[in-house]
């Protein structure tokens, strides 16, 4: 016969045994969470935001050199110039041609930057932005030469629905994408079709903010307007132009959000065409 001998454990001790059998039948997702996973972009973000914050930099106040800033962070120089990069668009620093980077935000909004979820999504922004001031110009030489005359009234279409929506932001912007889709389905080139399709859809969804605080509408309606003229003339070179000065006002357009300061011009710099 074997004998069992029952442990009596004093109150308040635990019977190891137990709880040996307890942690083996607990799921291990609960005891060994997955490590969560926070880019180089976002952190350099975050600690270039801090040093904003906590210089109390004035405008014009020269920032750190790309290479000291990654010296100091312990990354590449690249990941250091995507950070910028996002700034950049936000209007918070400026870039001057061989003298380096300047904050050109005004003192008021530096409490307020963007938070990090904001500027990560601006680097997506960046990039859409300068694929599309690549292609798009030439998209429009394009169809000012293989454009049918069913695409024009298409182009036109839109082009009286963003004149006759000036007082309505919402329905501005779309007439000004399905302006630009349009203008892409006339080019004629299946592979710019698609790249821009993607560019544009995405890059206006971004944009629905920042449109709503647009300077002008007139001014770009304007824009929009000497592009289909250029479209209806069958003229490939200013086609291209007109859309190369639109996106280089769209890009200044883009600065002027409430709180920021568009930065002051150099003297001998020429203004923008408008």
């Amino acid at each position: 016969m074997i004998h069992i001998k029952v442990l009596n454990f004093p109150r308040g001790f635990e019977n190891p045994l137990a709880t040996r059998k307890t942690l083996a039948v607990k799921p291990l997702e609960s005891m060994l969470p997955p490590i969560e996973r926070v880019g180089v972009n976002a952190q350099i973000l975050d600690r270039l935001k801090i040093f904003l914050e906590q210089k109390h930099l004035t405008i014009g106040s020269r920032l750190p050199s790309e290479r000291q800033l990654a010296g100091l962070l312990q990354v590449s120089r690249p990941s250091v110039r995507e950070a910028l990069r996002a700034l950049r668009l936000f209007g918070i620093i400026e870039s001057r041609q061989g003298d380096g980077t300047y904050l050109a935000a005004s003192p008021a909004p530096l409490a307020n930057l963007p938070d990090q979820a904001t500027l990560e999504e601006s680097l997506d922004l960046a990039e859409l932005a300068e694929a599309r001031t690549a292609l798009e110009p030439i998209v429009a030489s394009l169809a000012a030469q293989r454009a049918s005359d069913d695409d024009l009234k298409q182009i036109a279409a839109h082009l009286k629905g963003m004149r006759e929506c000036v007082d309505d932001r919402e329905r501005f912007m779309d007439h000004d994408l399905q302006f630009h889709l349009a203008i892409t389905r006339a080019c004629g080139n299946r592979v710019l079709k698609k790249m821009m399709l993607i560019v544009l859809e995405t890059l206006f969804k971004h944009q629905e903010t920042v449109a709503r605080h647009y300077a002008d509408l007139m001014q770009i309606l304007k824009l929009h307007t000497m592009i289909y003229a250029s479209l209806a003339r069958r003229q490939p070179l200013e086609a291209r132009a007109s859309m190369a000065r639109h996106m280089k006002v769209s890009k200044i357009q883009n600065s002027l959000l409430p709180g920021r300061r568009t930065p002051a011009r150099r003297s001998g710099t020429p203004r923008p065409p408008f």
